[in-house]
């Protein structure tokens, strides 16, 4: 079924929210398909860590964490018309977000290819990074398009043949000791383009045919929907990652590679925060839309319990592997206290992030995008400053403080509006 097919069969017509159990076993399903992915994820960068130089495994770590803005900056630019759209039982504006995906997709590819370039990788490596971060944020749109769409089974199938694929090619040639890094790349591409077929033929016809329309169309998408969302997402990149760009810049690949030993450990729950939205936001959109703050509050406490149990998850993972087989985190060259501080630093971040993103998620399906940009601005400058001044004074662990502030001041300014718009709406409860 297609997103005009939904906003048809449904009138525009609101639904409450299942109950619990089923809400349980929806977030089960999707957080199984996650799992995939970030299990893939996990597993591909322990191999890493033991096969690659750490430069090397800097560059790919690097490499992970501009991709994943690129998949928030196709969000902000394309998912969220669609939702919102969707929400009100409009759908002209999908061939624009079409059409403007293929751009974003390969736009972001050449920006990563030049950075790559810059940080003095290898043109072949930067090449097929640069086509791997396309290829998976096209994956992240398509995935988005089949919750949309009610095709969830396609978005599942998707993660478990990506999940498969990278973790068992990745083994077989660390088992044969040729992991190099070339060939890390290769698989990652492989394994990328290999993910999109699940979504089926009639999906990428519907995508090729996009390309044929004007590419002004989308001036009115970005007018009246993603110009704040797009600002909101640049700035909390800046908020999240800063340390990540100004530690490669200043610091080198190499000094990046034990921060990123500590984004590693906490993966599992940083690809929950990224993707359950995505299930969640079209229900909010809805919800919101009826004025039914009874699902409003429901929808929001699944959302911020399923985040809260997937990070507690992690830190018991986390822990059992610093504390049982710290061999396989721990390389000569990291000092196990270092290793602990960096993801205790790492694991407190995604706490406070667990906390602010349902709150993030209802401004962003209100519609609330000048607002969320507001805060992003504010938590930008604080991270940015923070996070420089801790690593010129202390270095690059403790760059992460400056995270962790930026972080707070989000989650301080999501409660705020919040607040302010269960006000203006006349919404009891706390969502």
């Amino acid at each position: 079924m297609t997103i005009t097919g939904i906003v048809d069969a449904r009138g525009g017509a609101w639904r409450a929210p299942e109950s619990s159990p089923s809400t349980v076993l929806r977030h089960g399903l999707s957080a199984a398909s996650l799992a995939a992915v970030s299990g893939a994820h996990f597993l591909s960068a322990l191999i890493l860590l033991r096969h690659l130089p750490a430069r090397e495994f800097g560059l790919v770590s690097f490499v992970m964490v501009v991709v994943a803005f690129g998949m928030s900056l196709n969000g902000a630019l394309i998912s969220l018309p669609i939702t919102r759209g969707l929400a009100v039982g409009q759908t002209a504006m999908a061939p624009a977000c079409f059409q403007m995906n293929w751009l974003t997709c390969l736009g972001f590819a050449a920006l990563l290819f030049g950075m790559l370039l810059l940080s003095a990788a290898p043109f072949r490596d930067a090449l097929l990074l640069a086509l791997y971060a396309a290829v998976f944020i096209f994956r992240g749109f398509a995935r988005s398009v089949a919750f949309i769409d009610g095709r969830g089974a396609a978005a599942i199938r998707s993660d478990i043949v990506y999940g498969v694929l990278l973790t068992g090619a990745l083994g077989f040639w660390a088992a044969l000791h040729r992991l190099s890094f070339t060939t890390t790349n290769m698989l990652l591409l492989l394994s990328a383009l290999a993910a999109l077929a699940p979504f089926g033929a009639k999906f990428f016809r519907t995508q090729f045919a996009a390309l044929g329309g004007d590419p002004r169309r989308y001036g009115a998408v970005f007018r009246d929907v993603t110009r704040w969302s797009l600002a909101g997402v640049v700035l909390t990149e800046l908020t999240v990652n800063a340390h990540a760009y100004l530690v490669t810049l200043i610091s080198g690949p190499r000094a990046f590679a034990l921060l990123a030993l500590g984004t590693l450990l906490m993966r599992p729950a940083a690809l929950m925060q990224s993707a359950l939205p995505d299930l969640e936001r079209p229900r909010l959109a809805r919800a919101l839309a009826a004025k039914d703050d009874a699902a409003l509050s429901r929808i929001a406490g699944h959302v911020r319990l399923s985040l809260c149990l997937a990070w507690l998850g992690n830190i018991l993972l986390c822990a059992g592997l610093l504390a049982f087989l710290p061999a396989l985190v721990v390389k000569p060259n990291y000092g196990r206290t270092d290793v602990i501080l960096v993801a205790s630093l790492c694991g407190a971040i995604m706490l406070i992030r667990a906390l602010r993103m349902p709150l993030a998620v209802l401004l962003q399906a209100a519609g609330a995008f000048r607002q969320l940009a507001r805060i992003s601005a504010a938590s930008a400058a604080v991270s940015l400053a923070a996070t420089l001044a801790l690593l010129l004074a202390f270095g690059p662990v403790a760059s992460l403080g400056g995270i962790a502030l930026g972080e707070l001041v989000i989650l301080a300014g999501c409660a705020k509006g919040a607040r302010k718009h269960k006000q203006n709406s006349g919404i009891k409860g706390s969502p």
